[in-house]
């Protein structure tokens, strides 16, 4: 799909708009599941790599999905935060959760992670993420990239990387140069005007 959107040609400003809306839904999709892929394949033996697992998933939490997909992500981050012992962070989590209106069942489960939470509001383990520090998810790395940090993007996708990986093929589309400074996608006329 976000490879036929440049073949796509439209008439006026709403349908570029809607255009412009399918290549960031695609990219949101695409780093999130890539990304829930890597995190699956992840070992869990140690601590460190349990906070990685936990990490990826939080950084989920932020993409821009569907309210009943994302109902999804936020249950999966409660449950690994809740295991590892961030009650603080998981209790964020089950919140934002229930914000969304679940099915019952979920629901009442939720709150009584929550409750369980609000009884010792504590993070056992420190974590790279910070929930009220705006991040763009690098693409290649899955790591946050914070508002002020230098990042890199794809061209079509504007999907985003960490400096170092300028030059390489973007993940997300697989055939875009990450960084590459070009015009940008242009399938209207009006845009050229």
């Amino acid at each position: 799909v976000l490879l036929s959107v440049p073949l796509v040609v439209v008439d006026n400003k709403q349908e570029i708009a809607e255009a412009q809306q399918l290549i960031a839904i695609c990219r949101e999709y695409i780093v999130g599941l890539s990304m829930e892929l890597e995190r699956k394949k992840l070992p869990k033996d140690t601590l460190e790599e349990q906070k990685r697992i936990c990490e990826m998933a939080a950084y989920f939490t932020h993409a821009n999905l569907q309210p009943v997909h994302m109902i999804l992500v936020l249950r999966t981050a409660l449950n690994l935060f809740f295991k590892l012992k961030n009650f603080k962070t998981a209790a964020t989590f089950a919140r934002r959760l229930l914000e969304l209106g679940p099915k019952p069942e979920v629901a009442q489960q939720t709150r009584k992670i929550l409750s369980a939470c609000e009884k010792n509001p504590s993070d056992t383990h420190q974590l790279n993420y910070d929930m009220h520090n705006p991040f763009d998810i690098c693409a290649a790395s899955f790591r946050p990239i914070y508002r002020g940090k230098p990042v890199e993007k794809c061209p079509l996708s504007g999907a985003c990387y960490s400096p170092e990986f300028r030059g390489q093929i973007c993940r997300v589309t697989t055939v875009t140069e990450i960084g590459k400074d070009v015009i940008g996608l242009r399938i209207s006329p009006l845009q050229f005007r």
